[in-house]
């Protein structure tokens, strides 16, 4: 391995001085792209009279890939391959010529560039639709328009009056300023409506009116920019301005609360909820006048809080040097006046500049000028506004901007309501720092100025090249800049000369000149959100350019929304100590001045934010595609009177820490070593060591080079190298960040879900490695036979273990020879609960025969040939290999290395005989949509019968291989995808929906889900977590009922067939032959394998529901801090979850991951319980980690609050319907004998799940009285007695291979009452068998002779006859009941009777849930 280049030539990164640490750069070319490349002013701004175009092309020349041969191309050519795609065939970036280009402007949307126009048609229609439910009303006749004409004229009549700026009191003092002067307040120089509506750009639901209320001229200094005069200003003339208005007309503007602009708590705004608006909410911004200011002392190299000095070890001269900066009274002597100058220049080298501080009030003061400019440019190009309206959805949607709570609100309530909810709570902190309206806006307008040819284009065209902009990483690297407009225009002094574009790169993360040449709109925005916007657009444009499937195309990247929490691969919570942290990360002997927090460039939490991101890009180098911090968000809410108090504060959810996302590279995330500079470069290997600290390290690898190294093999085992970087934020808090940070990561979170209790860490892997190896050998040996009438040529596995997507693979066996002899000894003694395990799981193993002609052509005897060379093929492997070996006509099993392996035959001439077998007789026997009896029988309960036109995986080896092909593709490409199918099916195991949804369709689904089916433009997941989150919110949200769910993840099929598999599954659902879960493949495009006998339609809809409620609670784990109220109601729910996050790491499993996996159970009527003696599986059942795991401090912390876990918990009993997010917060209802601390779990006397709450009630339960003796066969185990008495060699052909009692146990339940129940059960050592009644089985029916002893009969009474009529009524009923059919109903008590003796020896008891708690469920239900 090649060590990576030194980086010791490069030049130090330009940032502020207080932010140089001795550290190591990251290994991003972005990153060094955006530091270290520098270009000459003459590069970076467009004159008045340059070519916009020219320049554009020289720039995207140079920062491109060479591969422009397209520009090369005859004209023709260009005007056909325009002509082809529908493209323009000018020079433009939305031309064909310019459309080869990698990081050119391509104008043209997904659909416009297939060939086929009708699809053009579509997402034309689809987007005229969405844009007319986006538009807002404009009409002056509106309520909006009146209210804003009411406001105008009310400001404009504030009377002048002298105020005291202590009714801001705590805001100015927290400032540093003084309270004890008067302010005179005036009206406002100017009122004027600015924003997007101005230029009616506001995209609905939960539009914002913004206002600009212009300061009067005489109410702010020269000078008043510094030192934050003229934020402790403004706040005295909102409390004012608020007051006035509450005074003329509190019922015209509503209620009052305060925001933060852009999260800055220097920076409120005032906002009106007036009811006449038409649901707009009016957003008031106090700016200064344009002129208010110098421009250049605002510029972003410049100082502007005399405070924010370098570190010094000298107190008292940075004393001196700041007091030398402040202005002081006017009118001193001509002595103090040159002092002061003198100090000044002296101090000039210690002061450093406060780009963030300058850019809020350049902002502010260019407000109008924006409103100005934009609506001048859109009023012109109506094509450019929809595509900004576009552009918003998009950016709403993908969680870039945020979303009202109108939107979150809307729909039906229920689970999926409360997943929305939980992304609207957070979605005002996870979009703070990225997009917003003026960066869009100006964004379009960039395009414009770049494109002539835009305003032509049409709304879809408009949006793909925006997003083709805002993709381009080289250019914003570089900076952007809008063509500069002149000053006079725009109200501006005329003498002065924009900062160039290199100060602004300097000092910010995120460079966007406006079209002034003064103002970054992009100053709020940090690298991370521009990266992970990024990362979006592309994927946007790469579903809209390549779509897999077109009619998915405009939904995923306009309709569908993301989860903050399933956006992101890694997530961690980065908790800062509340003392001792003193003022991290600014340096030691810096000034803090008023309570250390707000006399510098931004508010210390900013900093730390800041510094957390670049720590954590440092860290993690090119294994992190992006790495954003989600801003702290800030209490909403908030009257104006606050203000009095202090500045803005922090939600108290912000109490959780700093959350960090991180979307990984696959391929790069779980590595062992990070390879770091040369050993001979000596000032790199420096930085190196003392940022990684101990874990750095000298190696010299196989070329000779000598490296430094930072190795984290010794910190994880080989089952837990996804949790490396959760390890790797760990070490780095302990060695950058202050004493006593923790770090709660949730990567690890679900992992206790993989393994069983008596089982070692790690056996699944081990597990895996030997199934792996055995199989290899087995191939070998097979390929290796001689004299078989048909040689063996391949040896393929097909089980779900080789696939690594088995969720608890099998261990080697004692007595199929794995383990040797201490392991039988092992075993023997007492291991697994006593004795050897009876039954083995087989492995599937498809075994290719040599072709041949002399088959026969009857199906019969075909199976029977079969039958045959399989038994010479067992005998074969007996006599020269030694294994022990089953063979029979059904199958051939063989026992080698500790597994038993079913050996599947296959010849060229099986799909023959299918076919043939097929076409004899009728098709079609599958479940279908209409199932009155509610769940059929189960995928690997119901045998398929041969001949019955359906091909069955059992019947179909080929297509067992097809499909073995197709998880290997996908496993290939995502690392994470086993992990999380194993996941997914722990989760329908825990359930209880294991024998409605076989193995085969979970692997289908996570595939779909890692192709992006059904979800936003993501790319795949690249966590085990997230991958089953992603399926999860797949399962919930896919449209069953409307098309059909296409997995196709190599693109075999094309648009034809996509279109031929549509037609055909809307006539099968005409027909009623459809599954309810339509599942199509390349090999299997009607749905007839994995899916064509379960799930039902009913089980379907309960799958909907628990994957519905547990990717709303994974969500809620997941996501950021939300903007919350400063309420007091809310501090024990905060504190709460501030635990829980604290306690999540690998090491403690918090209640609320545990209950992702606990099934509700009131979902079931009678649970039937099984003998744990007489399950062959009994070992796997989930049991969640005891709550004595968690640390102290967090049992104390939940045992004094209403726990959030204990609430989560509760929340599983509610009925179907009931909102996850309601119960969380508090405010699901009051439960019977409960309070506000009390435990709504405790309260319910009902079972509180079937497979984690029953079944560990039933270990801790005394011992059943034992079956009848002729029912006492050890299923399970080998009593340790018999194994030592009778010895292996006579144990191993009493083995069980593929014996499932609980199986067969469930399929004569079916066919015995399958017609007036459903059964549901966990196979992985479930102990409960649910059991729902069929609504319609009890209405009363005809008497059936072979249910005649579970009937109850049923007598009706006759209809007393009317007056008149009464001796013919009466010969009628006579007649009647003479010729009627008896009525029945069935006999509850008898059909489980009849369950207890047709489970004898299994069955240990039937129980039903307390009626109370029924009927409280049922009231709840009600509820709901």
């Amino acid at each position: 391995m090649s060590p990576k280049p030194a980086a010791a030539g490069r030049a130090p990164p330009a940032r502020p001085p207080e932010l140089d640490d001795d550290d190591v750069e990251a290994s991003d070319e972005e990153l060094d792209a955006m530091e270290h490349d520098d270009m000459s002013d003459g590069d970076l701004e467009l004159g008045a009279g340059e070519d916009e175009e020219d320049v554009e092309a020289e720039e995207a020349d140079e920062g491109e890939m060479d591969d422009d041969e397209d520009d090369d191309e005859p004209a023709a050519a260009r005007l056909k391959e325009a002509a082809r795609r529908q493209q323009p065939a000018g020079p433009g970036p939305g031309s064909a010529a310019a459309s080869g280009r990698s990081g050119g402007l391509v104008a043209e949307g997904a659909l416009m560039m297939q060939v086929d126009t009708s699809d053009a048609a579509i997402m034309q229609m689809e987007a005229d639709e969405l844009l007319a439910a986006t538009r807002a009303s404009y009409t002056k006749a509106s309520g909006v328009e009146g209210v804003l004409a009411r406001l105008k004229e009310a400001l404009m009549s504030i009377p002048e009056h002298e105020v005291s700026m202590s009714i801001a009191k705590g805001f100015v003092e927290a400032l540093g300023q003084s309270c004890e002067d008067s302010l005179t307040i005036k009206p406002p120089s100017a009122v004027t409506v600015v924003g997007s509506y101005a230029f009616r750009g506001l995209a609905q639901p939960g539009a914002t009116v913004d206002v600009a209320v212009q300061l009067p001229t005489d109410f702010l200094a020269p000078k008043a920019h510094l030192n934050h005069r003229y934020a402790a200003r403004r706040a005295v003339y909102l409390l004012a301005v608020a007051g006035h208005l509450r005074d003329v007309s509190y019922s015209l503007y509503g209620t009052q609360r305060l925001e933060a602009l852009h999260g800055d708590s220097t920076r409120p705004v005032l906002v009106l909820q007036p009811p006449k608006a038409e649901g707009f909410s009016l957003r008031l911004l106090f700016a200064p006048a344009p002129t208010a200011f110098a421009l250049p002392r605002l510029g972003p190299d410049r100082n502007g809080v005399r405070a924010h000095v370098k570190p010094s070890k000298k107190p008292a001269s940075r004393a001196a040097a700041a007091a030398g900066q402040e202005d002081g009274a006017e009118g001193g002597d001509l002595t103090a006046a040159a002092a002061a100058k003198a100090a000044e220049a002296k101090a000039a080298e210690a002061l450093l500049p406060t780009p963030h501080y300058n850019a809020g009030i350049m902002e502010d003061m260019l407000l109008t000028a924006h409103a100005t400019r934009l609506k001048a440019a859109f009023a012109s190009a109506p094509r450019l506004l929809d595509g900004l309206l576009l552009l918003k959805v998009w950016a709403r949607r993908h969680g870039l901007m945020p979303s009202p709570a109108a939107e979150a609100g809307a729909g039906a309530a229920g689970p999926a309501a409360a997943a929305a909810a939980a992304n609207a709570a957070s979605s005002a902190a996870a979009n703070a720092g990225c997009l917003d309206g003026c960066v869009l806006s100006m964004l379009v307008l960039l395009l414009a100025e770049r494109n002539r040819s835009a305003q032509s284009m049409s709304a879809l065209q408009v949006f793909r090249s925006a997003l083709g902009l805002l993709a381009d990483a080289p250019a914003w690297a570089k900076g952007l800049a809008l063509g500069r407009q002149e000053a006079a225009g725009l109200g501006l002094p005329a003498n002065a000369t924009p900062p160039p574009l290199s100060a602004f790169k300097a000092h910010h993360q995120v460079v966007f000149v406006d079209f002034t040449g003064w103002a970054n709109v992009a100053a709020h925005m940090t690298r991370g959100s521009l990266s992970y916007a990024q990362m979006l657009a592309r994927r946007t444009i790469e579903i809209l350019d390549r779509p897999a499937d077109p009619d998915e195309a405009f939904a995923s990247a306009l309709l569908t929304s993301a989860a903050p929490g399933a956006a992101f691969d890694y997530q961690w919570r980065v908790v800062l100590p509340q003392t001792g942290t003193g003022s991290w990360p600014w340096k030691e002997g810096a000034a803090v001045g008023a309570e250390g927090r707000w006399c510098r460039d931004r508010p210390l939490w900013r900093e730390q934010e800041a510094e957390i991101e670049r720590l954590v890009r440092q860290a993690l180098t090119d294994r992190a595609k992006v790495v954003r911090v989600v801003p702290r968000p800030l209490a909403v809410g908030c009257e104006p009177d606050a203000l009095e108090h202090g500045l803005l504060p922090l939600s108290a959810s912000a109490a959780a820490g700093v959350w960090v996302g991180a979307v990984l590279d696959p391929l790069l995330a779980c590595r062992l070593v990070d390879i770091g500079p040369a050993a001979d470069d000596a000032a790199a290997a420096s930085r190196f060591r003392n940022f990684w600290g101990d874990r750095a390290e000298l190696r010299r690898w196989a070329d000779g080079k000598i490296t430094e190294t930072a190795v984290w093999d010794n910190t994880v085992g080989p089952w837990e190298r996804h949790l490396i970087p959760d390890r790797i934020l760990s070490h780095l808090a302990s060695r950058h960040m202050p004493a006593g940070t923790a770090v709660a990561s949730a990567s690890g979170c679900l992992d206790w879900a993989l393994t069983a209790r008596n089982r070692p860490p790690g056996s699944d892997l081990s597990s895996s490695r030997a199934v792996e190896a055995a199989a290899e050998k087995l191939g070998k040996q097979l390929r290796a036979l001689e004299g078989l009438a048909l040689k063996v040529i391949a040896v393929q596995p097909l089980s779900s273990v080789a696939r690594g997507t088995a969720p608890l693979p099998p261990v080697p066996h004692p007595l199929a020879g794995g383990g040797g002899a201490a392991g039988l000894k092992a075993a023997a003694a007492g291991g697994g609960g006593g004795g050897l395990p009876r039954c083995l799981d087989p492995l599937e193993v498809l075994v290719t025969l040599e072709s041949s002609g002399r088959w026969p052509d009857d199906p019969m005897a075909f199976k029977k040939m079969k039958a045959a060379l399989g038994l010479q093929l067992g005998s074969s492997l007996a006599a020269s290999y030694g294994h022990y070996v089953s063979a029979s006509e059904e199958a051939v099993d063989v026992l080698v290395d500790g597994f038993a392996f079913r050996l599947v035959l296959y010849s060229g001439r099986d799909e023959a005989m299918l076919t043939a077998r097929s076409n004899s007789t009728a098709a079609g026997t599958g479940a279908t949509a209409s199932n009155p009896a509610g769940l059929p029988p189960p995928p690997s309960v119901a045998s398929a019968s041969v001949g019955s036109g359906v091909l069955s995986p059992e019947e179909s080896p080929l297509m067992l291989t097809w499909h073995h092909g197709l998880v290997s593709y996908v496993a290939g490409a995502n690392a994470s995808y086993g992990p999380a199918a194993r996941l997914a099916g722990r989760w329908l195991a825990a359930h209880m929906m294991s024998y409605h949804v076989g193995p085969q369709t979970v692997e289908l689904l996570m595939a779909a889900a890692y192709g992006g089916a059904g979800g936003p433009a993501s790319p795949p997941p690249g966590s085990r977590l997230t991958g089953f989150l992603r399926f999860l919110q797949l399962l919930a949200t896919w449209p069953w009922h409307l098309r059909p769910l296409v997995v196709d993840p190599a693109r075999e099929l094309k648009e034809p067939d996509r279109r031929a598999l549509r037609k055909r599954f809307e006539e099968r659902r005409a027909a009623g032959e459809a599954p309810p879960m339509y599942i199509c493949t390349p090999r299997d495009r009607e749905s007839r394998h994995w899916t064509s006998k379960g799930p039902s339609t009913a089980a379907l809809q309960r799958l909907t529901l628990l994957a519905a409620r547990s990717a709303a609670l994974l969500e809620l784990l997941l996501q950021p801090p939300a903007a919350d109220p400063a309420a007091a109601d809310d501090a024990a729910s905060n504190s709460a979850a501030a635990a829980a996050a604290a306690s999540a790491a690998p090491s403690g499993l918090p209640a609320e991951w545990a209950a992702v996996f606990a099934t509700p159970a009131t979902d079931f009527d009678a649970f039937v319980l099984l003998r744990k003696e007489a399950l062959p599986h009994a070992d796997l059942a989930l049991v969640p980690p005891s709550s004595a795991s968690a640390s102290a401090k967090a049992r104390r912390a939940a045992s004094t609050s209403a726990s959030l876990a204990s609430a989560a918990l509760a929340s599983l009993l509610l009925p179907p319907g009931g909102s996850v997010r309601d119960v969380l917060s508090g405010s699901s209802g009051p439960v019977a004998g409960g309070g506000p601390g009390s435990n709504p779990a405790a309260a319910m006397d009902a079972p509180a799940s079937g497979p984690d709450a029953l079944s560990a009630a039933l270990e801790d339960a005394p011992a059943a009285p034992p079956p009848p003796k002729r029912a006492r066969a050890f299923l399970r185990a080998f009593p340790a007695a018999v194994v030592a008495s009778r010895g292996p060699a006579a144990l191993q052909k009493e083995l069980l291979i593929g014996f499932d009692p609980v199986a067969r146990l469930l399929r004569e339940l079916f066919a015995a009452y399958g017609h007036m129940a459903t059964f549901c059960v966990d196979a992985l050592g479930g102990r409960a068998v649910g059991v729902r009644w069929a609504p319609e089985a009890f209405f009363p029916q005809p008497l059936r002779l072979n249910a005649a002893h579970t009937a109850l009969p049923l007598t009706l009474t006759a209809p007393q006859p009317a007056q008149g009529q009464g001796a013919e009524a009466e010969g009628a009923g006579k007649k009647a009941g003479a010729g009627g059919a008896a009525l029945t109903v069935p006999n509850v008590f008898a059909v489980f009777g009849e369950v207890r003796a047709l489970g004898v020896g299994l069955v240990e008891d039937v129980v039903m849930p307390p009626s109370s708690a029924r009927l409280r469920a049922a009231a709840r239900r009600k509820a709901a």
